[in-house]
């Protein structure tokens, strides 16, 4: 529990002293502006969602079949 809470502190503190120097240049690197994803990829909206909605039941479909759902009480 010790170990754990003094990892979260020297993040916390690491993070503080450190922002003012890092964050600048992270956000000029990932700064695209109002953009969504079919615009940053350069494809169909309509197809953004048809692949989305295809992950989303194949995702469905295996934690179906590996058991995974929440039991019953």
């Amino acid at each position: 529990m010790i170990p754990g809470l003094l990892g979260f502190l020297t993040g916390a503190v690491l993070y503080g002293l450190t922002y003012q120097q890092v964050f600048p240049k992270i956000s000029a690197i990932a700064n695209y502006g109002n953009v969504v994803l079919p615009d940053l990829w350069h494809i169909n909206p309509y197809l953004a969602v048809l692949v989305f909605t295809i992950m989303a039941l194949v995702l469905f479909y295996l934690i179906d079949r590996a058991g995974l759902q929440r039991k019953k009480k």
